[in-house]
């Protein structure tokens, strides 16, 4: 079984944030207990070993022993997983509350590495049940074949390594956690911010901009600390298993079985020919409208047309009911989803001091429903967001009859196509929520963007990749990399003056810490979105029957077979992205 699910892109029950399982009337009823007792503190190695003591003492000769077997252990590890997700949310909810971080890291530093250990054991009896090959292919080939990754990267060692990397990553979470910034009179955190980024007086985003940059600034010595040591964890990680550098340890980790890196680096050659064209000509463009030369780094938000900016909603109830009519309009169905997670008390998705930065959807695995985690502070992108977490919790959701926990943990590439696909769906149905001058605007900006970040995941990709090709390497080093990486990906945008925070850009991109090589995905999944997007404008029903069918298959199918069932194809070709790009240029211009 891999472990552990974490899909992205709560408050813990013991907190008092979760009704107990089994107490509400719910669209989504927690499945029954079969195997575990009622109460069972997965907290605790010493409540955990004899439950993996019954499994690891079965004998499994008999194909209905060996799937009875597997049902058993999934409801174990989901239990588990489902007190991990608790823990990372409680902590990242307030990264400043020393008792949530330390039960955070008592799981990560205690449990977890002792239950890695136990889950390779259980790996390798399943490997060596005398059953496991009268198992049905068709429902057990994902099931097996990830078993066997996970045995053969599996090393006791790396455990100790293991916890150590995650005290760096809630060190990394804690730090910008703790970020305010002194501005307009008030102290706000950086995701407060974004909205002075919008307005016409460009002194005023300036200033802003250089607020942020200060702040950010400060961090820059212990962020660079903390990436080395991770650096350098990662890659003893991968060399106690066999590998020379951990690029394809990771790989191997992440599942990535129908591409490589070679793959991902045709990608870059594509973006790097068909987008980056794309994305300066709208830099051009914008320059023109603003008046200006040259773009300034503070000039990206603001409306070029020199209208006020969009302030959609001010409380968190009025951005779930933005989302929820775009999502209605999309499937109504969707829309009593988020009424669901909303009445539960399943949604934290504002801003405030102390909240790690980002957005996030983690499955409470024991309940099978989705946790939504954001930072919303009024702007337009706070309703892109909550539509992008509102995907992958429908995915969840979609999947949640799956009895095995492995068959519900879906590779990520097809996690990242089912939220921005929903984006990009919710985005043809802005005029229920606003003006149709303010819904043109949104839609073309938001069309823009999606170009910009292409260009961004190309970049964030191939530092990771160079990162990790030549671990040992200085500061300076690792600068003149990004440098280089940014000239050829980057947009027209004049630093002059802030080289310093050119060459540091990327030190703000949390995926770097704490989800190594966990970014490629944005960008094959956004090549896939725009197929949906483009089948959905042509056939809505059509493309949302495939949406739901393909969700609905989890992690059941290998990943061609699930891009299959969404009728979109899996294609990084530079044929295949400039078809896509050309296709977003004609509508920014319609």
């Amino acid at each position: 079984m891999a472990w552990a699910p974490l899909r992205w892109r709560h408050r813990a029950r013991r907190q008092g944030r979760f009704p107990p399982i089994h107490t509400l009337a719910t669209l989504f009823p927690a499945p029954p207990t079969r195997f575990l007792p009622t109460v069972l503190d997965v907290g605790s190695v010493a409540a955990l070993d004899p439950v993996f003591d019954d499994l690891e003492n079965r004998r499994l000769d008999e194909v209905t022993a060996l799937e009875r077997w597997l049902l058993d252990e999934s409801e174990l590890l989901a239990r588990i997983a489902a007190e991990q997700a608790r823990r990372y949310v409680a902590m990242t909810r307030r990264t400043d509350d020393a008792a949530a971080r330390s039960a955070y890291l008592a799981m990560e530093q205690q449990v977890m590495p002792h239950v890695k250990v136990r889950s390779d054991q259980l790996d390798r009896k399943f490997l060596a049940a005398p059953a496991m090959l009268a198992l049905p292919e068709a429902k057990y080939l994902v099931v097996i074949r990830r078993r066997r990754t996970q045995a053969n990267l599996f090393r006791p060692e790396n455990t100790t390594l293991q916890q150590k990397e995650a005290e760096l990553q809630t060190r990394q979470q804690s730090l910008l956690g703790s970020v305010q910034v002194a501005f307009d009179g008030k102290t706000l955190t950086l995701q407060q911010l974004s909205p002075y980024f919008e307005n016409q007086d460009r002194s005023v985003r300036e200033g802003a901009w250089r607020a942020a940059l200060a702040s950010r600034r400060a961090l820059w010595p212990e962020l660079e600390d903390i990436y080395d040591r991770l650096v350098a964890l990662r890659t003893d990680i991968a060399r106690n298993a066999g590998y020379q550098t951990y690029t394809p340890w990771r790989f191997q980790d992440l599942g990535r079985y129908d591409y490589d890196e070679a793959t991902c680096r045709g990608l870059h050659d594509a973006i790097a020919e068909c987008v980056v064209p794309a994305v300066r000509e709208l830099d051009r463009r914008r320059a023109s409208r603003l008046q200006l030369e040259r773009l300034r780094p503070w000039d990206l938000e603001v409306d070029p047309e020199g209208r006020p900016p969009l302030r959609p909603f001010r409380t968190e109830p009025e951005l779930v009911a933005t989302c929820r009519q775009l999502v209605a309009a999309v499937d109504p169905e969707f829309a009593t989803w988020i009424d669901e997670l909303q009445q539960r008390g399943l949604l934290d998705l504002m801003s405030r001091p102390g909240k790690a930065p980002g957005g996030y959807q983690y499955q409470l695995e024991d309940e099978r429903v989705p946790f939504i985690f954001a930072n919303g502070v009024g702007v337009h992108q706070d309703v892109q967001t909550l539509l992008h977490e509102c995907g992958h919790a429908f995915h969840s959701l979609l999947c949640r009859d799956h009895e095995l926990l492995s068959l519900r943990d879906y590779p990520i590439e097809i996690a990242e196509t089912a939220s921005m696909s929903m984006e990009l769906m919710g985005l043809e149905h802005l005029d229920r929520v606003y003006a149709a001058p303010d819904a043109a605007r949104v839609y073309k900006k938001h069309l823009e963007g999606i170009l910009r970040t292409l260009t961004w995941i190309a970049s964030i990709d191939a530092i990771q990749h160079w990162v990790y090709g030549k671990p040992v390497h200085s500061h300076d080093e690792r600068r003149v990399a990004w440098l280089d990486i940014r000239r050829r990906f980057g947009g027209d945008i004049d630093w002059s003056g802030f080289q310093d925070a050119f060459a540091m850009q990327w030190i703000a991109q949390t995926h770097l810490f704490n989800h190594p090589f966990y970014y490629v995905e944005y960008g094959i999944a956004q090549l896939a979105a725009l197929q949906v997007w483009s089948n959905y404008r042509s056939n809505p029903k059509r493309a949302v029957a495939a949406y739901r069918r393909a969700l609905a298959l989890g992690g059941s199918r290998p990943l061609p077979e699930l891009f299959a069932a969404l009728e979109v194809r899996f294609d990084l070709s530079v044929e295949g992205v400039r078809e896509l790009v050309q296709s977003v240029m004609a509508r920014i211009d319609a």
